[in-house]
């Protein structure tokens, strides 16, 4: 698709705005965009996205590369979220650019090919599975409850497709540090970049945002903390520093305090 079409131009501005998504299931939130400008601060090659939902995370890290010649295949076990994923690559312009692979995570995807990839992202279910409120929807289950995969199929589904020293881009709550490092260590995935996401300065961690290289020399650097938001009188504000790390940000610069 030509980029200089007038839709294909609004699209990328008003990103992700506007972007398909299925009616009645999971939609996105801000943590998929923190990931994608996380995981781009350097050009990727080969790119996975897995549990790809409506396409955001990996779309977003082709807006932030928009001339570089990548590519990302989008991974995903829900169909409706695999055509709205499609959608949003044609209307972005990415449609030659960005795949779709059918699939779960927790079982072998024959169309995945291993040692492939040089970047893998991944925004896996936060919860497991009997701890919170379960949704009545079974696909907004499935994205915030590890009822059909669990941190540790995504971790060992990344290792499987990743080239040797390739990256791994992570985004996840603090309270599972512990687990996530431990099973990146049993698969040779090695941390590198750490960074903790706080809503306010003043407030615990909300999440957190790790990086990790296959078969990668021990290193942590361990990143300031990114504060999203300040108080103000009537409204918690975006900061300028969560602006800059993640433009993608504006389409919600304020919300109700």
């Amino acid at each position: 698709m030509n980029t200089s079409n007038p839709s294909v131009l609004f699209c990328r501005q008003y990103f992700p705005r506007g972007l398909s998504q299925p009616k009645d299931g999971f939609r996105f939130s801000a943590d998929a965009l923190l990931l994608a400008c996380f995981a781009g601060s350097r050009k990727p090659l080969r790119v996975l996205d897995l549990g790809t939902g409506c396409g955001v995370v990996g779309l977003g890290l082709l807006l932030i590369h928009a001339e570089a010649n990548f590519t990302v295949m989008g991974v995903d076990h829900d169909p409706s979220m695999i055509q709205a994923a499609k959608i949003n690559a044609a209307a972005l312009g990415f449609e030659h650019r960005f795949t779709t692979v059918l699939g779960n995570v927790a079982k072998k995807i024959a169309t995945l090919p291993p040692g492939r990839f040089d970047l893998v992202l991944c925004n896996p279910p936060y919860r497991q599975k009997g701890r919170g409120r379960m949704p009545a929807d079974e696909t907004v289950q499935s994205a915030r409850f590890e009822t059909s995969a669990r941190i540790e199929d995504f971790i060992r589904t990344a290792t499987l497709a990743l080239d040797t020293k390739g990256r791994l881009a992570m985004i996840h709550l603090p309270e599972n540090l512990h687990r996530i490092f431990s099973f990146m260590h049993a698969c040779k995935l090695e941390p590198k970049r750490l960074r903790f996401v706080h809503g306010h300065q003043r407030k615990p961690a909300s999440l957190l945002l790790v990086e990790a290289r296959k078969t990668g020399r021990p290193g942590l650097r361990v990143e300031p903390p990114l504060v999203l938001y300040h108080p103000s009188a009537r409204e918690n504000a975006l900061t300028e520093e969560a602006l800059e790390f993640c433009p993608f940000l504006k389409c919600n610069a304020s919300r109700p305090g």
